[in-house]
């Protein structure tokens, strides 16, 4: 056998990381295509696009696999000029489907977190019964904060990431989010960590957690997200591996990080 149907891959999408994990407010599942439909190959990102559809295209894939899904709101026109338009519509014309596992991909045993808190060095990890796309876990040893913050930069190969602490203190606890998790900072506070881990951290939230005592390491939501894509790609393969099937998983290399640094000198 060298395909599945698109619903036999959502059923092991579901199996992998399951959708009853996802948050309430989320779409996860397929976006736009047919459950019928027979697919030999799969390619992987983070986002649902244009560039990621046509890398899709390039790979002879029949299905785009995303972290992020395209829609999310009730759509009252579907046209190129406008996001989600845009990439539904290359989508239609690309003959791709796409699939998207979001915050089911965060929570689930195996997802995202457990990957980011292996990056981070966390042990004893455990999954916070109130905040379950997050992961608190311990830090062999104790470590300067800004040490932390230049190993994750380091380790992520990020040109720069922001901390929010009033000095350069020693952490050790820590409670980790990808993407934007500062929402549950409420939830951290009960588990009082040394210093919390996410992205995409605004201003009045970075000032709230100075003012609880939580200092905060931004690494952005591209960079503590990027993995995703192999992530997915890894637990697909062994699935297929080990059910006997032929089916090829491509990555896509080609995302990038929207923000970039200016240095004014």
């Amino acid at each position: 056998m060298t395909g599945l149907r698109l619903s036999q891959i959502v059923e092991i999408a579901d199996r992998l990381f399951p959708f009853n994990l996802a948050e309430p407010w989320d779409n996860c599942g397929i976006q736009i295509g047919d459950p019928d439909r027979l697919v030999s190959a799969i390619a992987f990102s983070l986002d649902p696009s244009v560039l990621t559809i046509n890398y899709a295209v390039e790979h002879s894939c029949a299905l785009l696999i995303t972290h992020h899904p395209v829609l999310l709101e009730p759509l009252r026109t579907l046209t190129w000029n406008h996001y989600p338009g845009r990439t539904l519509l290359a989508a239609a014309r690309s003959g791709v489907d796409i699939l998207s596992l979001h915050t089911n991909l965060d929570a689930a045993p195996g997802g995202l977190n457990d990957y980011l808190a292996k990056v981070i060095g966390m042990e004893e990890v455990i999954t916070p019964s109130a905040a379950p796309c997050a992961r608190m876990g311990m830090l062999a040893c104790p470590i300067r904060i800004a040490e932390l913050a230049a190993g994750l930069a380091r380790v992520l190969n990020l040109p720069h990431l922001r901390v929010v602490s009033e000095s350069d203190c020693e952490v050790q606890s820590v409670f980790s989010v990808c993407g934007s998790g500062m929402g549950y900072l409420k939830e951290a506070l009960l588990y009082k960590p040394d210093v919390m881990v996410t992205g995409d951290v605004k201003y009045h939230a970075a000032c709230e957690a100075l003012e609880m005592g939580i200092p905060v390491i931004d690494a952005g939501h591209f960079g503590l997200e990027k993995g995703a894509p192999e992530v997915l790609a890894t637990a697909f393969r062994k699935e297929f591996e080990h059910m006997g099937l032929d089916i090829a998983c491509f990555t896509c290399e080609r995302e990038k990080d929207p923000f970039f640094d200016i240095y004014h000198c």
